[in-house]
Parts: structure tokens; C-alpha cells; sequence
């Protein structure tokens, strides 16, 4: 069971952050948060942009997680899918920096 969860544990937390990150995009044009100010920018964006950033240090820890698993098969595919679960994080997350935030 550890060796699927190490395997797994990546793309889990993609897809939770993905899940998450839609909801709240959601969540927050609904409620108008796009034209709440707060520090220099509104609710929303700050909720989307921290919520990304906590996302992607979860995986820069499942990648340090991983490091630790035994020599291996179980090692090589923790850390791939690790890596990959990362990278998928960035990605689906950048436009929360990077675009405007309700149409």
C-alpha cells in the first residue's frame, strides 16, 4: 500500500489542487470577490495566488517525501510522479497569477 501511495501521491495532489482552484475561482466570481479590494489587490486574486502557492510547496514536499522511499522501481516512480504532479500544479495554476479574473 505505501509503494501505491508513494506512486500516486503526485497526481493526487494535482488533481485535489486542481479541484480546488476551479471551486474557488467559482466561488469567487459568484460572490464578487474580483472587486473586493485587499493589499494592493482584491480578495479573489490573493485567495487564488496563496492558495496556488500552498499547493505548490505541498508538491515541493511530496518530492522530498518521495526521495525517502526505498531504492528502486518504488523511488524512480514517487519521484516522477511527484515531479509531474508539481509541474501540473504550476501549470494549471498560472493563470491565477497571470489573467484576469472574472469575465
Amino acid at each position: 500500500m505505501t509503494m501505491l501511495a508513494r506512486a500516486t501521491i503526485g497526481l493526487w495532489l494535482w488533481a485535489f489542487a486542481f479541484m480546488i482552484l476551479y471551486a474557488l475561482h467559482g466561488i469567487g466570481c459568484a460572490l464578487r470577490w474580483d472587486v473586493m479590494p485587499l493589499l494592493g489587490g482584491t480578495v479573489f486574486r490573493w485567495t487564488m495566488v496563496v492558495t496556488w502557492l500552498c499547493f505548490a510547496l505541498g508538491g515541493g514536499a511530496v518530492i522530498l517525501w518521495a526521495k525517502r522511499a526505498p531504492e528502486g522501481l518504488e523511488r524512480q516512480l514517487a519521484i516522477t510522479s511527484s515531479i509531474v504532479g508539481l509541474v501540473g500544479i504550476l501549470v494549471v495554476g498560472s493563470p491565477t497569477a497571470l489573467t484576469s479574473a472574472c469575465l
